[in-house]
């Protein structure tokens, strides 16, 4: 592997990566997510076809390999990272001469992609913080090549002889595949695994599915697969270390589920239950459950917006007073945003940032002077947190924001 992009962990996104040849026809390209390039007697199949930017590359690894058309486009779901270089494959496949190729998805696919071109300026924002996008660079992608044609729950096809069962997964999203390659022993899993703590509750995005994605791992481990290939990071070869990292990640999912369940079920609110959940060390330490992107408090906010509503519990909350006018009166009370400063810089210099920050937001909010010297406070703040938190999502938010806290960073 080469040069890495920068926007996250050096083990999960690269720029310039490189292909891995298992034998069998089988091989997968890391780049800043993982193309699976599966070579049959009969032609090609591309499982997850990359960022829309990726799609010369993958053309050209493909070619280094074979002349054989590419007969099957699989997206392993709908983000942008994953079903987006698929233009420069079709244009292939017309120079060539070759029939195009079938661009297979699940159903929801087509719908996630009108939610896309109908949001494209939000989903540009939120990306370009999420990953710490340079304003020069797009964050996002406007060309969409929908499926050809969709499955609901299970489908198959077979190539030269080798048999593709492309399987539905509640998962990072409600429109994923995996893809399961029996004579191989070989299964294409996309986001389902990602070498991290997997990515349910991302600040930023929909709805993710904490049990679902727990189902969809022990499904995989029951297949006795001898080599997983991830939408990011290296393949895991081997059917006792697949098994017991899909059953692992999968654990600790239902762990979570049920702890949040049975405290909805005692009557606990949502504060409560962030502040008291459980990670046990054999998760924390867990190799496979490593907090680089997704984070287990992340997890804890997706499964409380899958079974609870949006009141917090608190009626005072229910039609709340703006910010503004809650810190101005705190302020006004005080009667010295000095007073203020002076309290959250104790509060940081006693390891205590975040609550600090609080502090720092309370004067800026009630518009009281001094605001630049609480923009500096609240920016150094920020750099604290962020130089010293291990998922790239919560890092890039505290180094996005440093730069434009007066905007609600």
């Amino acid at each position: 592997m080469s040069q890495e992009t920068g926007l996250g962990n050096e083990s999960l996104f690269f720029l310039q990566g490189s292909v891995e040849h298992f034998g069998n026809g089988v091989h997968m390209l890391q780049l800043f997510s993982n193309i699976c390039i599966i070579e049959t007697a009969e032609g090609v199949v591309l499982f997850d076809v990359g960022l829309e930017l990726n799609g010369p590359r993958i053309i050209d690894e493909v070619r280094a390999i074979t002349d054989k058309p590419v007969k099957y486009i699989i997206y392993g779901h709908g983000h942008a990272d994953h079903a987006f270089g698929t233009q420069a494959i079709l244009m292939d496949s017309e120079t060539r001469g070759h029939p195009r190729p079938v661009i297979l998805a699940h159903e929801n696919v087509g719908k996630r992609f009108d939610r896309y071109q109908r949001m494209l300026p939000y989903h540009e924002h939120i990306n370009r913080i999420q990953f710490g996008i340079p304003e020069n660079i797009p964050s996002f992608s406007s060309t969409y090549t929908y499926p050809d044609e969709t499955y609901r729950d299970t489908t198959s096809f077979n190539l030269g002889g080798t048999t593709f069962e492309l399987r539905h997964a509640m998962g990072e999203t409600d429109d994923a595949t995996w893809m399961w390659i029996p004579e191989l022993k070989t299964v294409c899993v996309s986001d389902l695994w990602v070498w991290s703590c997997p990515n349910v509750g991302n600040p930023f995005k929909v709805q993710r599915y904490a049990l679902g994605w727990a189902e969809s791992l022990e499904a995989v481990a029951a297949l006795s697969p001898e080599l997983m290939l991830p939408g990011h990071g290296a393949a895991i070869a081997g059917a006792e270390e697949i098994k017991d990292g899909c059953l692992t990640v999968a654990r600790a999912l239902r762990f979570l589920d049920h702890q949040v369940v049975s405290m909805l079920n005692n009557g606990k609110w949502p504060e409560e239950i962030l502040r008291s959940f459980e990670w046990p060390e054999e998760f924390a330490r867990n190799k496979y459950l490593a907090p680089i992107y997704g984070h287990p408090y992340f997890v804890v906010q997706g499964i409380l917006r899958l079974y609870h509503g949006w009141f917090d519990g608190n009626a005072s909350h229910l039609f709340p007073s703006s910010t503004a006018e809650i810190a101005r009166e705190i302020v006004g009370l005080i009667g010295d945003s000095d007073k203020v400063l002076a309290r959250s810089r104790a509060l940081a210099e006693d390891g205590r940032a975040q609550l600090a920050l609080h502090l720092v937001d309370l004067v800026l909010d009630s518009g009281a002077a001094p605001h630049d010297e609480a923009l500096e406070m609240k920016a150094r703040l920020l750099e604290s947190l962020a130089n010293s938190e291990d998922s790239f999502i919560a890092r890039n938010i505290f180094t996005s924001s440093s730069s434009w806290p007066a905007r609600g960073g």
